[in-house]
């Protein structure tokens, strides 16, 4: 089992907060990507209390719904999704409009997924690559290299710094496929984990 978290802002526009009296509050949340996960069962946590959801909660393709039994206006927000695998690597990218790049872009997520669990970094770091370079060109539109890709993003603020130089460090590691580059450094362990954590934001939050 496996398990991943998603912040719930209330004061997105992907929130819908219906009060019809002043002691029932629910809440719908869209997130987008919820139906490429075969779920078991989730968890709530808003400020410091954590539950398990009532009968009333529920999750519905991309839609969360809660029945807090309270406003939510001073709380921040999380739900913790278990779930055996991903149902549909597609699912991940909703926002790829283009189908064949949406299929190739789940492709190269499986195959991320793999080679991490199976500590293959530098073919981790290839796939990661692959995805960061998908991603910015469905949300840019613009057919230029990764470097420029990533120029680009940054200026048009889609992606911090942090986010930047964690894309330039895996834009490196792709050149270690060549003869060329057998004197530098191999792809570490510690790097690896750092771009999983960015590739599963970033696809969050897209």
């Amino acid at each position: 089992m496996k398990s991943t978290i998603f912040d719930l802002d209330i004061t997105a526009p992907t929130c819908v907060h219906k009060s019809p009296s002043d002691d029932v509050h629910v809440y719908e949340f869209t997130i987008p990507i919820l139906p490429a996960f075969a779920i078991e069962y989730f968890t709530l946590q808003f400020g410091a209390m954590s539950c398990f959801p009532d009968k009333q909660d529920s999750i519905q393709n991309d839609r969360l719904t809660v029945f807090p039994g309270y406003s939510l206006d001073k709380f921040d927000g999380k739900l913790v999704v278990h779930y055996h695998g991903i149902r549909d690597y597609t699912l991940l990218f909703p926002f790829v409009t283009n189908i064949s790049l949406q299929e190739r872009l789940g492709n190269f997520y499986r195959e991320a997924e793999i080679t991490f669990e199976n500590a293959s970094w530098l073919s981790f770091m290839l796939m990661c690559g692959a995805i960061f370079e998908g991603i910015l060109f469905a949300k840019l539109g613009q057919n230029k290299s990764f470097n420029d890709l990533i120029s680009d993003a940054s200026y048009e603020g889609l992606i911090d710094a942090y986010t930047v130089s964690i894309m330039n460090k895996v834009r490196g590691y792709r050149n270690l496929v060549h003869s060329s580059k057998h004197t530098d450094p191999y792809v570490s362990r510690m790097d690896s984990m750092d771009t999983r954590i960015t590739l599963d934001k970033l696809i969050k939050a897209a």
